[in-house]
């Protein structure tokens, strides 16, 4: 009885002792294959961010301890072509650089089978030019190289890449840009261009590449050279796809829709910030529409993103003009001229700039300097302003007057011509330049009247629309005053030169001006 009792209790024991903790369950992570699987997907997708995760599935695919060689060798090989697929893409969006073809050159770094392989791939990419345009990398060794290799070998990569065009994404993504750089593509049709790819099936990849490609598309004048339905079809299909934003909104600004270009670079920049070309889409937009404020800020992310880009660096200071930061402007100009890019233009808007601060002496040494590098008619009626000013007319004259000859369009330049001439009593002259002049000038406004209904008609908000209609009717009414300078001036020459009939003409004209009207009476009494 006591034997049975013990085993009792024992059993007793057993039953209430903690029971050992029993491990969950870990689910095994997806394996090399399927990580490469994934990845070859991921390409097929074809959107930048797409090919970003493609590149890091292959790569932790083929270093994973338990890949079989086999599977490390296709992921390698994977891994490249993404690689290669997404240093292009930065090219064609104008991205900074993401070290995307040094990595695939360290893939291939010791495999002389993959370097023959790849070889013509790398140099498609090298030669392809990059959207963001930076004139310092105008001379990059390894993009000449690859260049002249790509024009000593136009035919046979020609066959060789079509050929292979029908066999997996890449190769067809590979053909697709080697024929749109060279400009093949304009001589097939957007049948012919599928067919050709038509073996690797449906992938957005290629509907991206294809749309893209200036020339596959029949586009009317002043239209961005995209297929815009497709895009458009892209973008809704796959939320990935946001760098399709950029393209789409760049493709509005040909219709004049600033607004909502500006909507959607402005979606497709906070994707990815660090975008230099977004930035500098979205600074040419504010400036188009007027918002210089605007533009400024671009400009300074922009050089942020690249220090010392030429472009941006001259925009910057234009716009810190058009925004009474004058002393500001001054000093930006001076890094300018630290480097050896746009100095004439430097000197001008320094010139420019000090002029408004009546520092006329050194605006006068300036605009010179922008003479010897930057001649243009601009230069020369800035010259004339500030010799003006300087109360040098004689020299002012001159230059007025080679500023004319160069652009006798420019109604302003002609109109201080005139205004010096009848100062120093040049009547031939002042007779022979303001008649014309008033021509321009009532062109002028009819262009400025036009510009306010097309602004009446865009998609602009309200707010930018008042503003810029404002800025029209201004300049309308400063054109309206020239022209009755003009007429007054153009009669007194007239008067001095004898020509009765002339002067009591334009002397009519301004009668009833509430500034010259009684001096008009006079040279009309005169004539009696």
């Amino acid at each position: 009885m006591r034997r049975l009792l013990a085993v009792a209790g024992l059993a007793l024991m057993a039953a209430c002792a903690p029971k050992k903790p029993v491990a969950p369950a870990v689910p095994a992570g997806p394996t090399p294959a399927q990580r490469a699987t994934t990845a070859e997907a991921m390409v097929r997708a074809g959107c930048f961010d797409c090919l970003v995760d493609a590149l890091r599935e292959f790569e932790a695919a083929r270093t994973a301890a338990s890949a079989a060689p086999a599977t490390v060798e296709a992921a390698t090989a994977g891994a490249i072509r993404t690689a290669i697929l997404l240093e292009l893409r930065q090219r064609e969006l104008g991205l900074l650089d993401g070290g995307y073809l040094a990595r695939a050159r360290e893939l291939l770094n010791g495999r002389e089978d993959l370097a023959a392989a790849f070889g013509v791939p790398i140099d498609v990419a090298l030669s392809t030019p990059s959207r963001f345009f930076d004139p310092r990398n105008l001379i990059d060794p390894a993009q000449s190289a690859a260049i002249r290799r790509a024009g000593q070998n136009h035919d046979a990569w020609r066959d060789a890449l079509r050929a292979k065009a029908g066999e997996d994404p890449f190769s067809a993504y590979i053909w697709l840009t080697f024929a749109c750089n060279i400009g093949a593509v304009r001589s097939l049709s957007p049948d012919d261009l599928a067919a050709t790819v038509a073996a690797v099936g449906p992938a957005p990849l290629l509907s991206y590449k294809t749309a893209m490609c200036p020339g596959t598309k029949d586009v009317p004048p002043k239209q961005a050279a995209i297929d815009v339905d497709t895009l458009e079809a892209l973008r809704a299909g796959d939320p990935r796809f946001v760098e399709i934003d950029y393209t789409l909104g760049n493709s509005l600004v040909f219709s004049g829709r600033i607004d909502e270009a500006s909507a959607l670079i402005g979606q497709a920049y906070k994707w990815h910030p660090k975008w230099p070309s977004a930035l500098m889409s979205l600074a040419g937009l504010a400036v188009t529409g007027e918002e210089y404020d605007h533009a400024l800020v671009y400009y300074d992310g922009l050089l942020e993103l690249v220090p010392g880009h030429p472009e941006a660096m001259l925009g910057r200071v234009k716009m810190l003009g058009f925004v009474g930061k004058n002393e500001e402007a001054i000093r930006a100009v001076d890094e300018m001229l630290q480097e050896r890019w746009n100095r004439g233009e430097a000197y001008y808007w320094r010139a420019w700039n000090n002029m408004q601060l009546a520092r006329n002496d050194q605006a006068w040494e300036d605009v010179q300097a922008a003479e010897k590098l930057w001649l243009k008619s601009d230069v020369l009626k800035l010259a004339g302003m500030i010799a003006y000013r300087r109360k040098e007319i004689d020299v002012a004259r001159q230059k007025f007057e080679a500023g004319h000859k160069m652009n006798a369009d420019d109604c302003e330049l002609g109109h201080y011509l005139g205004l010096v001439a009848a100062e120093q009593g040049r009547w031939q002259q002042a007779a022979d330049v303001f008649p014309p002049n008033v021509d321009c000038l009532q062109h002028y406004q009819q262009d400025q009247r036009a510009e306010i209904g097309f602004i009446q008609g865009s998609s602009a908000t309200a707010e930018r629309k008042a503003r810029q209609i404002a800025r029209r009717e201004k300049l309308i009414q400063e054109a309206e005053r020239m022209i009755a300078t003009s007429w007054y001036n153009a009669a007194v020459a007239f008067y001095n030169l004898s020509r009765p009939a002339d002067a009591r003409s334009y002397a009519q004209k301004v009668v009833d001006d509430e500034q010259f009207g009684e001096r008009a009476k006079e040279i009309l009494t005169r004539l009696k």
